[in-house]
């Protein structure tokens, strides 16, 4: 989800995933793929580079991701194998 403001001042946050164009005209403008559309205060630019940033940090989180679960430290995974509560114990 990305935070963006209206003109009229309404914050809110929106799925990337959801925005089907953005219109750089006097303001920005951003169409859903169900047709909802905001203007908003954010410079169409700027706009994009939170999108991308978004979309980045999936992508370095899918990567973490070992058989769709978060990867843990090596003591951690030992440990838990064999029956221990912490890395530490």
């Amino acid at each position: 989800m990305i935070a963006v403001t209206c003109r009229n001042g309404e914050h809110f946050s929106v799925d990337p995933d959801t925005i089907e164009r953005i219109e750089k005209r006097a303001d920005t403008l951003v169409v859903l793929v169900d047709g909802t559309h905001f203007v908003t205060e954010t410079d169409f630019d700027e706009l994009l580079h939170t999108i991308s940033a978004h979309r980045a940090g999936a992508l370095v989180t899918r990567a973490r991701l070992v058989n769709g679960y978060a990867a843990m430290p090596n003591a951690s995974r030992l440990a838990r194998r064999h029956g221990s509560g912490t890395a530490g114990s």
